[in-house]
């Protein structure tokens, strides 16, 4: 992407993240040639040669070494340790043309022409770094040998120029007086490096940019705003161990990556070692259908579907019951606010039988408007004002809606008054005519002072009302006393009421 591009937060929507295949710096990092002309004319008699002028300008940028404050976040994060073996690792720059500031090919002044990235027909720009995945086996010094080397600090021209010659290195061309500069290599073994790396053609899809701007989300402490550059590793880790991420700079080895074939006797080859991080990735219980697979084997809750495990007592409930089980349904202890103590049914979203959508039930405008009562049986059902408070607390917890809601509530509020005191206005003056503002004087006397001194009645609360017992699901405290002491259940004592038993 060559085009103008605007970093500010605002060009995109509050919530929403534009991403980009890749944001191209106006002058990539190389050396270039200004050169100036100037032709003077029409002087008679006499022809002047033109005055020329050139000049080198060298277009610098991060190439041995990034600045840390570059670097935004990094995943799976540093030295921690969780469920990562299905996430590639990836790391998210501040700098939003980064990946990009260089070319691959140090001898391209422009894209690389003639190279299998240029061949796919759609011109995508390839990034200059990447992210290599290590494995502690890959790491391991048993037997005294290892296929990845220990970090080391050498000078940029033993980068260009190993003193092993089996060393394959990077293809720099000009150093730019950069020979003596300290950098940080690796050396990885060749077969080794070639079977994990990335194809030249599949470097342009681990690396994009994205604008972002988090207004209207649930901050949770990420509320960077702006343009980032995201680069994501090609292999996943590996369970069970501590991994390792290495930042590596690709500059000069597009030529050297898997599916090339390098002439020579090479057996190791030296990268440039930009960054590197370690983390550690647990164990996998299982995946999700799995464990909930595991659910329907005996000894684990027997369960096949959503819904309580039959156990022996089932077997004693009435048909209805044993339906209501069926189909998700659960007994829950209800406290009710008159301090009863009694049992109603509760089902969740995830049920195990088919439901139809009906139309007929709400609109509920508080929780309790939506709970349903079975006069048969005299229980109450929980479910749809459960999930009236769930959704209820789910909408508020989202900051824009909440904002919206109050800022909406609140300028209703403010038309029902304006509109009121319209109104009165409008009706006073028709009665007082031309004493309208004696009358709303007087009104307003008659309301602030004058009823101060009205002796008014007091409102007592009720007393607390005892339900009836011979209500259906009402146990008298007889009945109660006598199934604690039984350590009955409260459900089959309440059926055998019921059904007269």
């Amino acid at each position: 992407m060559n085009a103008g591009l605007s970093t500010e937060p605002g060009t995109v929507a509050p919530g929403q993240i534009q991403f980009f295949d890749s944001i191209q710096p106006p002058l990539e990092a190389g050396e270039y040639t200004l050169s100036a002309e100037q032709q003077i004319l029409d002087i008679p008699g006499e022809t002047v040669k033109p005055y020329i002028s050139t000049q080198q300008v060298l277009i610098d940028g991060p190439r041995f070494s990034i600045n840390p404050s570059q670097i935004h976040t990094l995943y799976p994060p540093a030295n921690q340790q969780g469920l990562y073996d299905n996430v590639l690792p990836n790391i998210v720059f501040n700098n939003f043309s980064l990946p990009w500031a260089r070319p691959i090919d140090p001898a391209a002044s422009q894209q690389l022409k003639g190279s299998e990235a240029a061949k796919d027909g759609a011109g995508n720009v390839i990034p200059w770094m990447g992210l290599l995945t290590l494995y502690p086996a890959d790491l391991d010094t048993t037997g005294g040998t290892s296929k990845v080397s220990n970090p080391k600090t050498v000078t940029v021209s033993q980068l260009a120029a190993p003193e092993d010659p089996k060393i394959l290195p990077p293809v720099l061309g000009n150093l730019f007086g950069a020979e003596d500069e300290k950098v940080t290599v690796v050396d990885l073994d060749l077969s080794f490096f070639q079977s994990i790396s990335p194809k030249l053609s599949e470097l342009p899809f681990l690396a994009h940019a994205r604008t972002v701007n988090t207004g209207g989300k649930i901050l949770l402490g990420m509320d960077d705003d702006g343009c980032f550059s995201l680069v994501i590793g090609n292999r996943l880790p590996q369970a069970g161990g501590r991994n390792s991420v290495f930042l590596v700079s690709y500059e000069g080895h597009q030529d050297h990556l898997r599916g090339s074939t390098i002439p020579g006797n090479y057996t190791k080859i030296r990268l440039c070692l930009l960054g590197a991080w370690q983390f550690t990735v647990n164990a996998a219980q299982g995946s999700f259908i799995k464990l909930m697979g595991d659910l329907c084997e005996k000894g684990r809750g027997g369960v096949t579907l959503f819904g309580m495990p039959e156990s022996a007592a089932t077997s004693a409930l009435s048909a209805t019951a044993k339906e209501a089980l069926e189909i998700g349904y659960i007994p829950l202890q209800n406290n009710m606010r008159q301090g009863e103590t009694a049992t109603s049914w509760y089902r969740g979203p995830l049920m195990p039988a088919p439901t139809k959508r009906d139309f007929a039930y709400g609109p509920y405008h508080y929780s309790d408007h939506a709970i349903q009562y079975d006069p048969e049986y005299g229980l109450f059902n929980h479910a749809y004002s459960a999930a009236w408070q769930i959704g209820r607390l789910l909408a508020l917890s989202d900051a824009s809606f909440s904002i919206a809601l109050f800022q909406w509530r609140n300028r209703y509020l403010r038309a029902i008054v304006a509109n009121a005191r319209k109104v009165g206005t409008d009706k006073l003056q028709v009665i007082a005519g031309n004493e309208a503002d004696g009358m709303l004087a007087a009104v307003r006397s008659l309301f602030t002072a004058s009823f101060r001194n009205v002796d008014w009645p007091q409102v007592k609360l009720r007393t607390s009302a005892t339900p009836d017992p011979q209500l259906p699901g009402v146990l008298t405290e007889q009945e109660k006393e006598a199934m604690f002491e039984n350590d009955e259940d409260p459900l089959l004592v309440l059926t055998k009421k019921i059904k007269g038993a």
